[in-house]
């Protein structure tokens, strides 16, 4: 499944695949829908745990994008360091948060909505 998701102040066409998870877990060294499954029980912690745990969960979503804009097309972004480098206003919209955690596990669960303007 394809998907233009924007990030920051840029589009990113993202594919996901039965081939996601495999590329995760070797860049990674985790699970693909482990990590998918924590991030989704975010909501049942305190607000001090969430905010303790922030930092790993947007690092955790913003390597699932990267490797899902690699999968779509290599010539998008570089280097992880050099995709986070060229992210202004991570913030400004989050709607591509839960974009990018639909689409990452969509091979597996059976799949998303998709926008009629996607492959």
């Amino acid at each position: 499944m394809r998907q233009i998701v924007k990030i920051g102040d840029k589009e990113y066409s993202l594919k996901s695949s039965a081939y996601t998870q495999f590329k995760y877990r070797n860049d990674t060294g985790k699970k693909l829908l482990d990590d998918v499954q924590k991030i989704t029980k975010m909501n049942q912690l305190d607000q001090e745990e969430q905010i303790s745990q922030m930092e790993d969960v947007i690092d955790v979503i913003l390597r699932m994008a990267y490797i899902m804009i690699l999968e779509a097309d290599e010539k998008q972004v570089g280097t992880y360091d050099e995709f986070l480098k060229s992210i202004d206003g991570l913030f400004d919209n989050t709607e591509w948060i839960q974009e990018v955690i639909k689409l990452a596990a969509a091979p597996i669960s059976g799949g998303i909505q998709k926008d009629p303007g996607t492959k």
